[in-house]
């Protein structure tokens, strides 16, 4: 605390008269302050002196009466007076205070702000003088000490008079609203902001950008700095990676191969044609490899694709588990495949789409069937996924690195000629990956790269001449467009939609900001490569229909389509994304398309297993009637072969798809369906096995001469379990 010298140089035994300039805080809080005299009792002695003198003037015994008598006089009412601190206005220190502070906030505000200051001050407004330091005031002389008269003030009570009003102004009387000067700073800030948009100059472009200034409550008048409000990212999670989130995706991936395992093992048949005759002819590969043992069946040209590549693993995964452990083979493929495809839809985006992605895809009616389907498409849709990741992987590297991709890609086209659908793609999708890291010039070279290394690899063997002459006509069943189109609508209609949305979602506008990289190694991506990208994944989806339509087929549709689904996930993935909003803010709408995903591909996987005839009699049928010496016409290929191998040889059943090589009495040597129908009219074969969902001219044409001949009767007739009208017809020599 500060001593009496502090503030003012008087003495302390100096008196105070009333108006001296001694600041009257000083004199209340003085305690070594003189005791000033007793105003109290002075008025005691002024009433008696009043008192004696009435009773002079009353005469002699008129005092006591007077006094008895009349009010008598409150002499005490001056000193009350003296002490009362509202009886005389005094000096408003609160008040003072108040000014003060205003003055000094203001002071604050208008150096923060320059640019917010008026140019001129108000003529009425007058110069601010600093205030002299109390230390400065000038002493005061010894004054008299004053008549008992008129009551001085007394100083004590001053001071302690400015603490109650100090203390009831806290209480009861509101302070300034600094709140509304802050808004009213904010609007000129905003105004000058307009102002300068409306005017820009030469360094608008480097101007800071726009902070947004709130106002704050600041009861003490503080002058604060503007704060900036940052703008709300429209994503459910930060775009750059962390632990947790790679250990929760990797756990919702192991969630989503489980259901897919769960819907691919429900499917409990017997062998198809085509998986007998990819196991038939894997074995008889396999024999051939390992011990020279010669090929006898004429199965190999069933299998669209190379003998050499997938039938020998369907043959030892059948030597190993018969149709289960063919079966369990293609489920790995499938299941290698979608982590697959997680992986390339997280590298294009972020873990959010790729689970989305990996969730639609999975409960397809494609993916369902051909993971548990004996037949070369499995393995070629994990060959064609591979070379897209490969494509992926190496899209910021250098060009040569896209040769990587060119190897599973030729081995995909090798295994089933239908891949051939996903080459445009894989060989776009080179250059639309790389184009946000590179010029147009190397990502047009990295396209070139991967389509001429994949070209060159079907060299050998003449696969290349195999792949270009291959149709999807070839070993399928005719169809017309309106039930092509109408297949194609029902397996994969809703996943269409979902992937042609995303894709032109995606390209109006990166909303989600999917791309999952730093904001330091953010991707550059604008419209035109994003539509870019969209196009290139989605346009197989569409390309394989388009081809069947084409060529008037339907048999292997519901396989073909396993690789426009697969490309179009990542976009599906996208659209699914969109639809549940920033934030998870629908969800609802992303679990209900899910779902009817999810009974989509139960029901149709179902149906797809029970199309056709009952294969699983015909055996039965077949076995009672197989002689070892006989000979079989069949348009069941397969299903003979590989179930009376213990009764039969495959040479023995002859494929009316390709024909037989027969020659007659006259010595007529006669090819393919004339070969088969002049056998039959000869009653060359032993036994007859019809198929209706056949190609129909020859199975039209069996037929007829199976019935002119009078040679055969039929023994057995299986339709299908969903009531069509495809049958089996068994038809045994007299």
């Amino acid at each position: 605390m500060s001593t009496e010298s502090d503030f003012s140089p008087v003495p302390p035994g100096s008196p105070v008269l009333p108006g001296s300039p001694v600041p009257p805080g000083r004199a209340a809080h003085d305690p070594a302050a003189e005791p000033q005299p007793d105003l109290i009792a002075q008025g005691r002695a002024r009433r008696r002196a009043a008192q004696g003198r009435q009773a002079e003037q009353a005469g002699p015994g008129f005092g006591a009466q007077g006094r008895q008598a009349g009010p008598e006089p409150d002499f005490a009412a001056p000193g009350r007076a003296a002490h009362d601190p509202v009886a005389e206005p005094q000096p408003d220190f609160v008040e003072q205070g108040r000014a003060a502070r205003r003055r000094a906030a203001q002071a604050a505000m208008a150096e923060a702000r320059p640019e917010s200051a008026p140019e001129s001050a108000p003529e009425s407004a007058e110069p601010r003088q600093p205030a002299a330091p109390m230390a400065a005031v000038a002493p005061v002389a010894p004054v008299a000490a004053p008549d008992p008269g008129p009551v001085a003030q007394e100083p004590v009570a001053q001071g302690r008079a400015a603490r109650r009003r100090a203390a009831q102004a806290q209480q009861t009387e509101p302070e300034p609203d600094f709140t509304e000067r802050g808004r009213t700073a904010v609007a000129v800030n905003e105004a000058a902001h307009e102002t300068a948009h409306e005017a820009p100059d030469e360094t608008a472009d480097k101007a800071e950008p726009h902070r947004t200034t709130g106002a704050v409550d600041n009861p003490d008048g503080i002058p604060l700095a503007p704060y900036t409000i940052p703008e709300v990212p429209a994503i459910g999670w930060d775009p750059g990676t962390s632990p947790r989130r790679r250990w929760i995706a990797r756990g919702l991936l192991g969630a989503v191969l489980t259901v897919q395992a769960a819907l691919s093992l429900r499917l409990l048949a017997a062998a198809h044609p085509d998986e007998a005759a990819t196991m038939v002819a894997g074995r008889q590969q396999l024999d051939h490899l390992l011990h020279g043992t010669p090929v006898t069946t004429d199965l190999i040209e069933r299998v669209q694709g190379s003998p050499w590549l997938y039938p020998p693993l369907a043959g030892a995964a059948a030597d190993a588990n018969g149709i289960w452990g063919t079966r369990l083979l293609s489920l790995g493929f499938a299941l290698i495949t979608t982590v697959l495809l997680y992986s390339l839809t997280r590298r294009l985006f972020n873990e959010r789409v790729a689970i989305c992605a990996i969730a639609v895809y999975a409960v397809l009616q494609s993916t369902v069937v051909t993971g548990f389907y004996a037949a070369p498409e499995s393995l070629a849709v994990l060959l064609v996924a591979l070379s897209a990741w490969a494509t992926v992987f190496t899209a910021r590297r250098h060009p040569a690195l896209a040769l990587l991709a060119a190897p599973p890609a030729a081995l995909a086209c090798a295994v089933a000629y239908s891949a051939a659908f996903a080459l445009p793609a894989l060989v776009a999708l080179a250059f639309a990956c790389a184009r946000p890291y590179h010029r147009a010039g190397p990502a047009a070279l990295r396209a070139l790269l991967a389509g001429a290394g994949t070209l060159v690899l079907l060299l050998p063997g003449g696969t290349l001449g195999k792949l270009a002459g291959w149709s999807p006509s070839q070993g399928g069943a005719a169809g017309s467009a309106g039930s092509i189109l109408l297949s194609t609508l029902k397996w994969a209609g809703l996943f269409t939609v979902l992937a042609v949305a995303g894709t032109i979602a995606y390209a109006r506008r990166e909303q989600m900001n999917e791309h999952d990289a730093p904001e330091k190694d953010s991707v550059p991506t604008t419209r035109g490569r994003r539509a870019l990208l969209g196009t290139v994944l989605t346009a197989t989806a569409l390309l394989v229909p388009a081809a069947h339509v084409w060529t008037g087929t339907s048999g292997a549709l519901f396989r073909h389509l396993a690789y426009g689904m697969l490309l179009a996930a990542p976009l599906a993935g996208v659209g699914l994304t969109r639809l549940v909003g920033a934030h998870f803010r629908h969800p609802q709408l992303g679990i209900l398309v899910w779902v009817a995903l999810l009974a989509l591909g139960l029901e149709q996987s179902a149906l797809r297993y029970q199309n056709g005839p009952d294969s699983g009699r015909l055996p039965a049928v077949l076995r009672v009637h197989t002689e070892p010496e006989g000979r079989y016409l069949t348009e069941v290929d397969g299903l003979a072969e590989y179930y009376l191998g213990g009764v039969s040889k495959p040479e023995q059943w002859i494929s009316s798809r390709t024909g037989t090589e027969y020659r007659d009495a006259a010595g007529v040597r006669h090819h393919g369906d004339d070969g088969s129908v002049a056998a039959i009219r000869d009653g060359w074969f032993t036994m007859v096995v019809l198929d209706s969902t056949a190609p129909k001219a020859t199975d039209r044409a069996l037929s007829d001469a199976v019935t002119a001949s009078g040679n055969y009767r039929l023994v057995a007739q299986f339709t299908s379990p969903t009531g069509d009208s495809s049958t089996y017809k068994v038809y045994l020599k007299h």
